[in-house]
C-alpha cells in the first residue's frame, strides 16, 4: 500500500496556457503523437487557440481537459509509487480511469469527445451551474425546489455545486443571498452535469460504454456518486452512466480514500481546487497539485518526501 491517493480535476480551472506548460516533456510529445495518429480528437479542438472562450465550451473542453491529464499522467506516473486510490470530480472521473489503466489514452479522449457533445445535445434548454457556500443542505433544497434547480455536487457540508436553467439563476442567487449564504459562484458550464437534466445524455453514454473496452486492472477506482471502490466493468459502466444525472459526493470520495490510508492526495490539474478541499477538509494530509510545480519531474522529490512525513 503507497498511501497515495490521485485525483483528476474537473471543468473551470482550464486556460490557454496549459499546454505550453507541458509540451517540452518528451513523454508529452511522444503520447500526443500516438493520440493525434488514432484520430480521437474532434475536427475542431484546436479552434479554441484562436477563440480562447471556446476553451470553455463542453464539446471542446470536454476533450481538451482528458487530454490534458493523460499526457500529465504519461510524464508522472513514473515518479511515484503506484496509487492506492484513483478518483475522478466531475468530467476528471473517466480521466481517473485512464491513470488507473481501465482505458487507453486514446479511449479516454475519444470518449471526453463523445461525453460532451451528448451533455451539449442533451441540454434542450439553456443551462448553467453555481457554488454555493454557506447553506446548509436542506437550506439550499427549499431554494433549489423553487428554481428547478438540482443539487449537482457535494464538496462539504456547507459546499455545494447546483444546475439549473439558464433563465433562473438570478433570482437562484438572490435567495441564496437573502439566506446568507457566504459565497456564491456562477460556474464557466453551460450545461446542468450531473442532474436529471442529463438523463438522455446518460443514457446514450451507456450504451457507448457497452461496446467499450475495459482494461482489467487491480487498481482502486472510486464511484463519484458515492465514493465506492468498483470492481467490475458492469459497476464501472453503471457508475459513469450514473455520474452524468445523479449529483456527485466528493465528500464522500475524499473520506472514502482517508479510509482505505491515503494520507498523501496528488491532483493532476489543471488548477489545484481538489487539493485546497482536501486540506481544507483533512489538515493533517499531505496534498498537492502538479499544476503547481515548476518543474513536473519534481513531483518524485515531493511525494517521497509527503510519504515519509505520514509515515
Amino acid at each position: 500500500m503507497s498511501g497515495i491517493a490521485l485525483l483528476c480535476s474537473g471543468q473551470g480551472k482550464q486556460d490557454a496556457t496549459m499546454f505550453g506548460r507541458i509540451q517540452q516533456y518528451p513523454e508529452v510529445q511522444a503520447l500526443m503523437k500516438r493520440i493525434s495518429k488514432a484520430g480521437v480528437l474532434p475536427d475542431k479542438i484546436l479552434a479554441w487557440q484562436a477563440n480562447p472562450d471556446l476553451i470553455f465550451h463542453n464539446t471542446v473542453a470536454q476533450p481538451l481537459i482528458c487530454l490534458y491529464q493523460m499526457l500529465v499522467w504519461e510524464i508522472i506516473k513514473g515518479l511515484l509509487p503506484d496509487p492506492d486510490i484513483f478518483a475522478g470530480y466531475s468530467l476528471g472521473e473517466l480521466s481517473a480511469y485512464g491513470c488507473a489503466g481501465f482505458f487507453q489514452p486514446e479511449e479516454v479522449v475519444r470518449l471526453a469527445a463523445i461525453r460532451g457533445k451528448l451533455m451539449m445535445d442533451g441540454a434542450t434548454v439553456p443551462q448553467t451551474m453555481a457554488a454555493v457556500i454557506g447553506l446548509k443542505r436542506d437550506q439550499l433544497a427549499k431554494i433549489c425546489a423553487g428554481s428547478k434547480a438540482q443539487l449537482a455536487i457535494i464538496n462539504g457540508s456547507d459546499h455545494f455545486i447546483v444546475g439549473l436553467p439558464l433563465e433562473n439563476l438570478t433570482a437562484f442567487i438572490t435567495q441564496c443571498k437573502e439566506a446568507n449564504a457566504t459565497k456564491i459562484v456562477h460556474l464557466p458550464v453551460s450545461v446542468a452535469a450531473h442532474t436529471t437534466f442529463m438523463q438522455s445524455a446518460a443514457e446514450t453514454f451507456r450504451a457507448i460504454l457497452q461496446k467499450t473496452e475495459f482494461h482489467p486492472k487491480p487498481s482502486g477506482i472510486l464511484a463519484g456518486i458515492s465514493g465506492e471502490k468498483l470492481f467490475t466493468r458492469e459497476q464501472m459502466i453503471a457508475a459513469l452512466t450514473a455520474q452524468i444525472r445523479q449529483t456527485i459526493d466528493w465528500r464522500a470520495c475524499m473520506e472514502s480514500a482517508i479510509a482505505y490510508g491515503c494520507r498523501v492526495f496528488l491532483e493532476i490539474g489543471p488548477g489545484n481546487s481538489l487539493t485546497r478541499m482536501v486540506l481544507e477538509s483533512f489538515p493533517k494530509t499531505e496534498a498537492r497539485s502538479v499544476s503547481e510545480f515548476h518543474d513536473i519531474y519534481a513531483v518524485k522529490n515531493w511525494i517521497a518526501t509527503a510519504l515519509s512525513r505520514q509515515a
